[in-house]
């Protein structure tokens, strides 16, 4: 019996070793997302349309991209990401993957360079359906050879004997194709859920090119892909990237070339757009709805959720969050709807599972469809039947001994250096507790939060991609002991339910097709969370995007399209690109 792949989510161990977080950090600059909504932001979709599309400039057929670059303030010169050093902005323009990761349905796959994938011998072989439409940027055609020759150095030697640690090798034998457009890879164990981190890290290189190269330390100057983009110029503040016309997928018709220049200050790019020098960027500063808007009638802002939640985590192993009651009472005291409207980036509340409400709508039980909501009185009787006063000291007491709260957060984001002081205050305000707002620069904050140190620290509590991967790191096999250097995502040490790690273990094991089976068992996680309360979720993280329609239109909101307007990310640009038009 087989399984075809239709619309559901994929993950593989971490990324071929990374940890959950650092696949959290990967997938916020590869990701974007569909709103849920909540009280934030000027519309409903998160963010603030412009108020004037009519054009003021003569469209020259160039799309120009604010775009992020180093303290140096200079693009480097290399577009190999597999190697060779920093890797420049815009390579989303010539590298592609088999499939896009879509804003809708938890993060499902839509087929991109691969049309299909199916799976056979209970998740163990895998065999693609590739286009057979799609040339290099050279002419040379793409084939089952060139993934072959890429998925072949990302899974390394084949195998069937355990490593060391007791890890099998990736695949079974060397990947086969049959013909130009079939692809089998045979793993040692099943593997249903690898074409999500295909999909987001791993895109496609040309054979004929990079066979030859070592890829670790070349610097790839003229990059050979299968996107729409062609090298035309580079220096170090700006790079011209011609759209070429035989490229297989979509294209704005009008759209002749993009460049990419230095984003800068937040303030600097904010100048630039309202100008008319840049018409898109990535980002927005605190208070960009309010102000950057409001500076030029064609200027707008759109806020995309990628799937991730940022949440303060509460310690589940040391001081007073080790009751349930006191992490339920102390979500239950903030409403995130007002610290959103605080940040002034738009972006949008999760349901109190951590999931966004518009990315997951599919897929949540129907009391977690909406933005996570206070509720002060549960709060103060969570706290009274398990026993707990609020001293005059502002100090959560039970049983003749006081415990003093802190909030660790990391100083380095100016949102969240507006926001905490809110939430701090509103567990003030409604429960009368003195819980200390402690700022740490990050070479401080993150080894202390890795270790457990902190009983409320604010990071990352859900990954992108996925019911699995949104929980991964909560699974029972990385819960690392107090003090270890690493804790892969879980800092406050939450051991979910037995019946919720049974429930992560199987989607792993679920063919992709039965989604009423996967949405089963990511509700049960869902409930998980409800009930446990390993941490608050404060908002779903994400990407601002700051334009005008001086130029160019077309810029969607979040809630209109199946993919994510980023500058980054694989696939993400070239499907943004596709629906640019000049503003009439």
């Amino acid at each position: 019996m087989s399984q075809r792949l239709t619309n559901t989510s994929f993950d593989r161990r971490s990324v071929l070793g990374m940890g959950a977080a650092a696949i959290t950090a990967a997938t916020l600059a590869a990701c974007g997302g569909k709103t849920g909504g909540g009280g934030s932001g000027a519309s409903d979709s998160g963010g603030s349309g412009p108020r004037s599309t009519e054009g003021t400039i003569d469209n020259d057929g160039i799309l120009r991209v604010g775009a992020v670059v180093a303290t140096s303030n200079v693009f480097p010169e290399n577009f190999n990401v597999y190697g060779g050093g920093d890797s420049a902005p815009g390579n989303a323009l010539f590298w592609e993957t088999l499939f896009r990761i879509s804003s809708t349905d938890g993060s499902a796959l839509v087929p991109n360079l691969g049309k299909d994938v199916e799976y056979t011998e209970g998740g163990k072989v895998a065999t693609y359906t590739l286009r057979d439409d799609v040339t290099w940027n050279d002419g040379e055609k793409f084939t089952s050879k060139d993934v072959a020759f890429t998925y072949g150095f990302i899974f390394e030697e084949p195998g069937t004997e355990p490593d060391e640690d007791g890890n099998l090798p990736w695949l079974v034998k060397p990947i086969e194709t049959p013909d130009d457009t079939t692809v089998v890879i045979t793993y040692n164990e099943p593997q249903y859920t690898e074409d999500l981190p295909l999909s987001l890290y791993f895109p496609i290189y040309p054979e004929h090119i990079y066979k030859d190269l070592d890829r670790q330390n070349y610097q790839d100057k003229a990059p050979v892909g299968t996107g729409p983009g062609r090298l035309k110029k580079f220096a170090g503040q700006q790079i011209e990237v011609e759209i070429r016309d035989d490229y297989w997928g979509d294209v704005s018709p009008d759209l002749k070339e993009v460049h990419l220049v230095p984003s800068g200050t937040a303030g600097n790019i904010e100048s630039q757009i309202t100008q008319g020098d840049v018409d898109w960027s990535q980002g927005g500063a605190p208070g960009v709805v309010t102000n950057f808007v409001t500076m030029e009638d064609h200027n707008g802002y759109f806020y995309y959720p990628d799937g991730s939640t940022r949440g303060i985590i509460m310690a589940t192993h040391k001081g007073p969050t080790q009751d349930p009651a006191v992490r339920r009472a102390l979500r239950s005291a903030v409403d995130m709807g007002i610290v959103a409207e605080a940040a002034g980036i738009a972006y949008t509340v999760p349901s109190v599972s951590g999931l966004d409400t518009g990315i997951y709508e599919s897929m949540l039980k129907d009391e977690f469809k909406t933005p996570m909501a206070p509720d002060v009185e549960a709060a103060k009787k969570e706290l009274a039947d398990a026993g707990w006063t609020v001293n005059d000291q502002g100090n959560l007491e039970k049983d003749g001994k006081e415990h003093p709260l802190k909030l660790h957060i990391q100083n380095d984001n100016p949102a969240e250096m507006t926001t905490m002081p809110i939430v701090v205050d509103q567990w003030s305000t409604n429960l009368g507790l003195s819980i200390a707002f402690t700022p740490l620069p990050p070479d401080v904050f993150g080894p202390a939060q890795a270790k457990g140190d902190y009983e409320l620290s604010l990071w990352t509590t859900n990954a992108a991609g996925g019911a699995f991967q949104a929980f991964t790191m909560y699974m029972h096999s990385k819960i690392y002991a107090i003090g270890d250097e690493v804790a892969d995502g879980n800092y406050g040490r939450w051991e979910m339910p037995d019946a919720a790690n049974d429930a992560i273990m199987a989607i792993t094991t679920t063919p992709p097709d039965q989604v009423d089976a996967i949405i089963e068992n990511c509700q049960i996680l869902q409930q998980a969370v409800a009930d446990d309360a390993p941490y608050i979720p404060v908002q779903s993280n994400g990407a601002g995007g700051m334009f005008t329609t001086m130029k160019w239109s077309g810029l969607a909101e979040a809630s209109e399209v199946d993919y994510f307007p980023r500058v980054d990310g694989y696939n993400n640009m070239i499907q943004t690109i596709a629906d640019f038009t000049p503003s009439s």
